[in-house]
């Protein structure tokens, strides 16, 4: 299945979960869909999060913004998809 063109909010509980990650400065495993249409793994920590023009981005250290609707799971546990 590949990621919506438009944002699609994510679940409130599953937004938690990541804010918890960020706060707690854990490195976690992030599962998402590439801006090229491709599956991306990798372990790292989470950076904040951020909302622009009515999207929600996670933010990582390196820079990459990825929005939230593209994350597919978190340390092994999968997005449901909105609230």
């Amino acid at each position: 299945m590949l990621p919506p063109e438009k944002y699609i909010p994510i679940d409130c509980g599953f937004y938690d979960r990541i804010e918890a990650a960020i706060v707690q400065g854990k490195t976690v495993r992030l599962e998402y869909w590439g801006a090229e249409g491709q599956i991306v793994a990798t372990d790292t920590r989470l950076g904040d999060t951020q909302t622009k023009d009515g999207e929600e981005f996670l933010l990582l250290p390196s820079g990459e913004q990825i929005r939230m609707d593209r994350i597919i799971s978190l340390d092994g546990i999968p997005v449901p998809k909105s609230c």
